[in-house]
């Protein structure tokens, strides 16, 4: 492969998703180049920072003549008291982000790719949810992602440079922590009840796919900032689980809990302070979760790889293999 003199950074490159965009921008031709908390251990010669994102002098020579930053860290996969606390979420999240976008700027690099999430829409309703809807974010880790968007296209919109937001639907695959990873790990050892039809939609991501579309925005910079949605077709849940039984051998549960029942235990959950977030869990669990990925496919020309079946095989395989 001849390789270009494309160069870009990526931060978070030792997290779930800035491992995959690394992978991702190497098999593209691009040179790389990598900033996270920890040394990175690969064959491949990069070069690499190794820090904070919100160390203002390390990210000025990180930025130094890059092409494009792929901002790809961030606090997620946070569960139980932690979750709740948003000072660490803001300040990874949106002060990291302010950092990053402040450096780039000064550097004069042409482009940055934002991850974000499709969770800063909060609750909505229709079938599909595209980028014309409300933000309404809820809860710590949204908002902050929210309010990293909204740091990001304000200073942006002060210099010269292309901004583009990705809102990813929920990422899952190999190293993956977050919530496709604990309902694989609930139907394994056997913990998980079938709740409600199955019938609701969500909308998943493999992160490789997530990655290559980073990739491509960079490729495809635009001197303005813009959001796009980025997922999968959506599947149901009965759907979801069905591929996880089949990954892991083991049969699909047979009984559940109705949603009619569910609906009446999340009310009664809610007026005692709903203790341990339950009828939240509930709620999100049962409700529709489908997003519009239709513009960024048409503008990028970019269609996922990795079914669901496919990639959650994939990322079972993973964990027996003992990572």
């Amino acid at each position: 492969m001849t390789i270009s003199r494309k160069l870009m950074l990526v931060t978070g490159a030792r997290g779930f998703l800035g491992t995959a965009v690394v992978r991702a921008a190497c098999e593209a031709g691009w040179q790389v180049r990598t900033l996270g908390r920890n040394p990175r251990i690969s064959p491949q010669e990069l070069e690499d920072f190794v820090g904070d994102v919100n160390d203002a002098a390390l990210l000025r020579k990180a930025c130094g003549g890059v092409t494009a930053i792929v901002h790809a860290a961030g606090l997620a996969h946070v569960f139980g008291r932690e979750a709740r606390n948003a000072a660490r979420f803001n300040t990874v999240n949106e002060t990291g982000t302010a950092s990053v976008v402040d450096a780039a700027l000064e550097s004069g690099a042409p482009a940055i790719v934002l991850a974000s999430s499709v969770s800063v829409y909060g609750h909505y309703s229709g079938t599909l949810c595209d980028e014309t809807a409300a933000c309404n974010p809820r809860g710590p880790y949204a908002i902050s992602k929210w309010r990293s968007e909204q740091v990001a296209a304000e200073r942006m919109a002060k210099g010269r440079g292309s901004l583009t937001i990705l809102r990813f639907a929920t990422m899952y695959g190999e190293g993956d922590r977050g919530n496709v990873a604990r309902l694989i790990s609930a139907i394994d050892r056997g913990h998980f009840v079938r709740l409600g039809d199955g019938q609701n939609r969500k909308s998943l991501l493999y992160v490789a796919d997530a990655a290559r579309a980073c990739v491509c925005a960079a490729e495809l910079p635009k001197s303005n900032t813009r959001i796009f949605n980025v997922t999968s077709p959506p599947v149901t849940m009965e759907e979801i689980v069905n591929a996880i039984c089949q990954a892991l051998g083991r049969p699909v549960p047979r009984h559940g809990i109705p949603g009619s029942l569910l609906k009446v235990g999340s009310q009664i959950l809610r007026r005692l302070g709903d203790p341990g977030q339950l009828a939240q869990q509930v709620e999100k669990f049962l409700r529709d979760d489908a997003y519009d990925g239709s513009r960024f496919a048409a503008t990028f020309n970019f269609s996922p790889e990795t079914s669901f079946t496919e990639g959650v095989l994939k990322q079972v395989s993973f964990l027996h293999a003992g990572h």
